[in-house]
């Protein structure tokens, strides 16, 4: 039988986030150890009672086998602190995660720098900027973005991971066969394809409040070092940071104006010791010589300076055109305004390359007009390809295309291309 079985039935009947887990396996050291055990030697165990014994005495492998089919079938992997590929980092965690449920390619995570990006979900538009740039920059560094893909702050440093071309993970609160939240569900779908999608949490499992808070020492855990972006005091990504703080993890933290709601949750860590921080720049400069091999932060340094001739070229070209056309106009003052403005180059519309864009992005562009509100873009999108399209959805979509520099947000609500 494969051995897989049991570990998935250990972690069933202990649950994720559990520590008992690794009370059972330092005394049985197999998990068929402990579904082979008896009563007797179940009690035997410091912190196993009569309840825990006679959950652990149910040997039934049925659901067991049912999630192994299943994994087996969607091509989920799976790996458990037997594997090789499960990270050190996790082992030495408290309450390490039995199985982890994967989907995409798990990278060598102890031979890498993992930074993880949370925040709030309702964030600012400057959070979510300084979020995608946080996630673009440390992955075109080299960095491993990680995070929990929930809307905000975790999407949009996910996102800008991406879009460097760079490698990220999202750990779930949920099964590895749901997309929680739903708007977030094609944004899993890169991640998988480029990146890794995890969760300790069996397929079938719904998202559960409970469950993030479990999730969240497994984003710390990964990770060297964690970043809270933007956060109020009631954010989640606060609980992230303190668990961070407990594994012996570095935190770090977006200063905030002092009256500003959004920023409370930053700078109290700051207040209580987390490093400041403005750019990846700062974040990497704390691991760039303990990982030569992986860090390269002069290609930020580069991307900046290639950034600075871009604009100064936009803005010869945007100067260049009016004086051309304030020459002709002065030397010949006689001419007619119609034929003035006939002799004015016609305004083309912008060619936008949608070629890094998802299918539900570049479908957006290619409907938007000079302005539009959401429920027009969702229409118009209906009325081309029979599609439905929830705003809700939607408004996910087009703050990704804003962040990213494609559209633009008009005053009343409505968008337009850049």
């Amino acid at each position: 039988m494969n051995h897989l079985i049991y570990w998935i039935w250990l972690s069933l009947r202990c649950g994720a986030g559990s520590e008992l887990g690794s009370y059972l396996l330092a005394h049985f050291e197999t998990p068929k150890a402990v579904f082979e055990a008896d009563e007797d030697a179940l009690l035997s165990v410091e912190g196993i009672d009569q309840n825990i014994a006679t959950a652990l005495l149910d040997r039934d492998l049925t659901h067991a086998g049912k999630i192994l089919t299943y994994c087996e079938r969607m091509n989920v992997g799976i790996m458990t602190p037997e594997s090789e590929i499960y990270p050190d980092r996790l082992r030495a965690i408290h309450a390490k995660p039995l199985v982890l449920y994967y989907r995409g390619r798990v990278p060598d995570i102890d031979d890498n720098v993992l930074i993880s990006c949370v925040g709030t979900r309702k964030c600012s538009k400057h959070g979510a900027e300084n979020a995608y740039r946080l996630g673009y920059d440390l992955a075109e560094a080299g960095a491993i973005v990680v995070s929990g893909m929930a809307l905000g702050i975790d999407a949009a440093a996910q996102m800008g991971a991406l879009k460097a071309g760079g490698h990220t993970i999202a750990v779930l609160g949920c099964g590895i066969d749901r997309a929680y939240p739903p708007e977030n569900k094609e944004l899993m779908e890169k991640i998988a394809e480029k990146g890794t999608v995890l969760t300790e949490f069996a397929p079938g499992t719904d998202p559960n409040g409970k469950n993030f808070p479990i999730r969240n020492r497994i984003i710390s855990g990964l990770s060297q070092g964690t970043v809270v972006v933007e956060a109020d005091m009631k954010s989640g990504a606060l609980i992230t940071a303190h668990v961070a703080e407990r594994q012996g993890r570095d935190i770090f933290a977006y200063p905030g104006n002092a009256n500003d709601a959004l920023a409370s949750g930053t700078n109290m860590l700051i207040q209580n010791g987390a490093k400041l921080v403005t750019s990846a720049l700062d974040v990497l400069d704390e691991y760039e010589l303990l990982y030569p091999h992986r860090i390269f932060t002069e290609r930020l340094i580069m991307a900046g300076r290639r950034a600075k001739v871009d604009t100064a070229v936009s803005t010869m070209r945007e100067v260049s055109a009016p004086e051309r056309y304030t020459r002709k106009k002065t030397a010949k003052p006689k001419a007619k305004e119609e034929e003035i403005v006939a002799a004015a180059p016609k305004k083309q519309k912008k060619e936008i390359d949608t070629s890094g864009l998802s299918e539900t992005e570049a479908l957006i562009m290619s409907v938007l007009g000079d302005s539009m509100s959401a429920e027009e873009i969702a229409r118009a999108i209906s009325e081309k390809t029979g599609k439905t399209i929830t705003v809700g959805e939607l408004l996910s979509v087009l703050t990704m295309l804003e962040i990213g520099g494609y559209i633009e947000a008009l005053p009343g609500g409505n968008f337009k291309p850049m």
